[in-house]
């Protein structure tokens, strides 16, 4: 059993100025240091240093980790090109391998810089058994926790897809993960796969995007008469537990049946400014007591700097250096570990007795005072911008120690390149051919 002592603890509502936090898989105590008692304790002193939660990305593109470095044809005029150019040219020839090796690159990747949970949205040719695939990476090798879901399109045999969300969610269901039934946009899905996709969700939510570009909406108005939310709840696909992503460019009647349903939106800014498709109105999302959570889209490993982007950004859309508070941020980031704890039924976010043991250590020494009334400021402005963590813990795993995994994953790197490589071969000898249906 682990105990911080001498440390600044945080998890967003509640600050502890000079504590200690006694731990194994979850929490045991937290107190003053003026109450601890060491009982045999693996004692780690941080000399006043702060413990946070471990972050959660709210969404996630795992496949997409072997596109770094990657140099394909790429002259895209708007966002549908960028898709048919780069995006569903990787998916496309991804196998059971590639697919384990990209999400224990990307899972790593994104836990240097302090994510425990990751809400990954999955797109392959490679139907049966990829989210299993993921799962060995995030959870069984990794230690971390996800929510994973298959990215059901009409690229792909809508009948495997469906069946692959169904399978995994109806055999996983505990704190470690779970799934949602993914599907990838309005402008790829026939209103024959919404019928098969509604009569398959028995309750659990969709996980898909809206909006991203203009485009999504203009296909659907074009093809349907309607805008992409209005057609999801056409199809009775709404509920409590559905995750829309982007939603860039959805009006207010849209935003208001998000709202009836009590439906989350996922923002990813840094992914929608990279594609340069516009800025999500976050701040009304906000005022109209929507559910906003952040994601990082698999552009950006830095949980941090989506927060940071959401923040400067807001102030941009809202054209005001106050219209966008650190009260709104700090309430998207709650809001991205109360949807995750509802789905994994965990108390992540929160640092008291009986909650999970998902916590950061960070190397951060104020030079002014700080408080309950000011720490996220501290937060913020001086931790945020360049943050990695100095410890890691996931379920009370110590996966991170002195800025270095605990485990020797060397080999996994190696074999990873060898898999990368495959992938950017079969790119280069056969990516020319593709054609993209849907």
């Amino acid at each position: 059993m682990y105990a911080i002592i001498n440390a600044k603890i945080y998890d967003y509502k509640n600050y502890l100025d000079d504590g200690y936090l006694i731990f194994d898989d979850f929490v045991v105590e937290v107190g003053k240091m003026s109450d601890y008692i060491n009982r045999d304790y693996s004692e780690i002193d941080v000399s006043g240093n702060l413990v946070i939660p471990g972050f959660v990305t709210g969404h996630t593109h795992l496949y997409s980790t072997f596109a770094r470095g990657l140099n394909l044809k790429f002259n895209p005029n708007n966002f549908l090109e960028i898709l048919e150019q780069l995006w569903w040219k990787v998916d496309h020839f991804l196998d059971k391998d590639m697919i384990y090796y990209s999400a224990l690159m990307g899972g790593l990747d994104q836990l240097k810089m302090g994510t425990t949970t990751l809400i990954d949205h999955h797109a392959s040719f490679e139907v049966d058994g990829s989210l299993e695939a993921i799962k060995k990476a995030l959870n069984d090798t990794l230690g971390l926790r996800s929510v994973l879901a298959f990215e059901v399109s009409d690229r792909f045999n809508v009948k495997e897809g469906i069946l692959e969300n169904v399978n995994y969610i109806k055999n996983h269901q505990s704190s470690l993960t779970t799934g949602l039934m993914g599907m990838h946009a309005s402008l790829s899905l026939s209103d024959d796969s919404l019928v098969k996709i509604k009569h398959s969700l028995n309750d659990n939510g969709i996980h898909i995007h809206v909006a991203e570009s203009l485009m999504d909406e203009e296909d659907c108005l074009k093809n349907y008469g309607m805008r992409v939310v209005e057609r999801l709840e056409k199809f009775s696909l709404l509920n409590d537990k559905a995750l829309l992503v982007h939603c860039t460019h959805i009006n207010e009647v849209e935003m208001d049946i998000i709202k009836k349903y009590n439906a989350t939106i996922a923002v990813n800014v840094t992914s929608n400014l990279n594609n340069a498709v516009g800025i999500s109105q976050i701040k009304k999302f906000l005022d109209k007591d929507i559910k906003v959570i952040s994601g990082n889209d698999g552009l950006i490993p830095s949980q941090a700097l989506e927060y940071l982007n959401i923040y400067y950004l807001s102030h941009l859309k809202t054209a005001s250096p106050i219209g966008f508070s650190l009260d709104d941020l700090r309430k998207i980031i709650n809001n991205t570990y109360d949807y995750t704890n509802i789905l994994l039924g965990t108390n992540l976010g929160v640092i008291k007795k009986g909650c999970e043991a998902d916590l950061l250590i960070v190397d951060y020494k104020a030079f002014t005072s700080m408080h309950a009334n000011n720490v996220f400021g501290h937060i913020f402005f001086g931790v945020y911008p360049g943050l990695k963590p100095k410890s890691v813990f996931a379920g009370g795993k110590l996966l991170i120690d002195n800025y270095q995994f605990s485990e020797n994953y060397d080999d996994l790197y190696k074999e990873a390149l060898l898999e990368a490589n495959k992938l950017w071969e079969k790119l280069k000898k056969e990516g020319k051919n593709i054609e993209f249906k849907y």
